[in-house]
């Protein structure tokens, strides 16, 4: 008999990651794969990335609506109440042998909190990894402790967890399965992507910009976003590039991040996405000059990409930095500077090209899978911890 593997998603750069995983036990002969589907995913403003979903084949035990579109701090609270109520009862009705979930949002507290009352095996990938001045980081390490078994990122993120006195056993390092995507997705020519885009980046001298706000400087994010923009829009003009750029995630002070979009969207330097697929997304990472604003895929995904990364503010401060990414301050001047030495110096570059990627070589699905396979997931041994402090 199967397996069953339920794994909890709400976002789709969560999903992004989980997704090699779950399709790796998927194609397997030992283990059945289930999702629940929830917040972001089934947001008509966050592009209904539940059809990717089901573009993919999985099948999803459930759709909970957790997402409270507000930018008060209400927002995640109240979130995190709702979809511990509703998966509880998923849980109850689908009777999985592991619960399976990434990171530090909303889905992660709630999975491990469901799976820890339910003596369900949880199963939490990417705990040990620290965010500085977010929400977040403590919400990531109340996970882990509440987990059963721990995938980690890095080898330095398997000593933060035993160090918080998980068991040693419990412990595994994975690297992150983002970097699986990247050796998975085919190529795109800058040609093929400006048709997508419709927005000519044909000679390949643009930026790509993410920028999310910060759970402890979310009264700063409208502001932080105007002075990020507007420096992006200095460079560009000066030296004659463009930029591509996401929305932000749905955490409180996205608002007002948007409103502020919404004053450079119509300039030509920039094009802003909604969402992008995988293909396409992938593509503008690998032909980019550089990687600007504070998306954590600088730090996990952008030295396996060799890609100079410029770190406005100070949300990712703390994670494991390979050398590729360059931290600077909420003023106009350091942007451009960094920028500059991002995409123009050769020698930087050339460092940047030779650096070692400390997340992993793109193989965490199947190191995932070996381990798992041999798991009893009712084994007292997993689920009753013996260290807890």
């Amino acid at each position: 008999m199967k397996k069953k593997v339920l794994a909890v998603t709400g976002i789709r750069s969560e999903y992004d990651i989980l997704f090699p995983i779950i399709e790796y036990l998927r194609k397997s002969k030992e283990f059945e794969v289930k999702l629940v589907v929830s917040s972001a995913h089934l947001s008509d403003f966050h592009g209904n990335t539940i059809n990717k979903i089901r573009l993919d084949g999985f099948v999803i035990a459930d759709k909970i609506d957790c997402l409270l579109s507000t930018d008060r701090k209400t927002q995640r609270p109240k979130g995190v109440g709702l979809l511990i109520y509703a998966l509880t009862q998923t849980v109850e009705r689908e009777k999985p042998d592991f619960l399976f979930v990434v990171g530090d949002r909303e889905e992660s507290i709630a999975t491990t909190i469901v799976g820890n009352y339910m003596n369900i095996l949880t199963v939490h990938l990417g705990g040990g990894d620290p965010v500085w001045g977010n929400a977040d980081d403590p919400i990531r390490m109340s996970a882990s402790k509440l987990a059963h078994l721990h995938f980690t990122t890095t080898m330095e993120y398997a000593k933060n967890l035993s160090n918080l006195s998980e068991d040693d056993f419990r412990i595994h390092f994975s690297g992150t399965p983002g970097l699986t995507n990247i050796k998975n997705t085919p190529p795109l020519s800058v040609e093929q992507l400006s048709e997508y885009l419709d927005f000519d980046i044909s000679d390949g001298q643009y930026i790509v910009f993410i920028k999310h706000p910060l759970s402890s400087e979310v009264l700063e994010a409208s502001r932080q976003m105007k002075i990020a923009l507007e420096a992006l829009e200095i460079f560009c003009e000066k030296y004659d590039f463009k930029v591509v750029a996401s929305y932000p995630n749905t955490d409180p002070g996205a608002y007002e991040i948007l409103k502020v979009i919404k004053q450079f969207e119509s300039k030509k330097f920039i094009k802003f996405n909604k969402t992008l697929p995988r293909l396409q997304f992938v593509n503008l990472m690998r032909n980019t000059k550089a990687l600007a604003g504070n998306s954590s895929m600088g730090i996990l995904e952008g030295s396996f990409y060799k890609l100079p990364v410029v770190n406005i503010g100070n949300r990712q401060q703390g994670r494991l930095n390979a050398g590729n990414v360059v931290f600077v301050s909420y003023d106009k001047k350091l942007i451009v500077g960094a920028l500059k030495k991002a995409v123009f110096d050769s020698s930087y570059r050339k460092l940047v090209q030779e650096l070692d990627c400390p997340y992993g070589n793109g193989d965490a699905p199947e190191k995932i899978f070996n381990i798992l396979s041999q798991i009893d997931p009712k084994s007292n041994k997993w689920l009753i911890k013996s260290k807890l402090c």
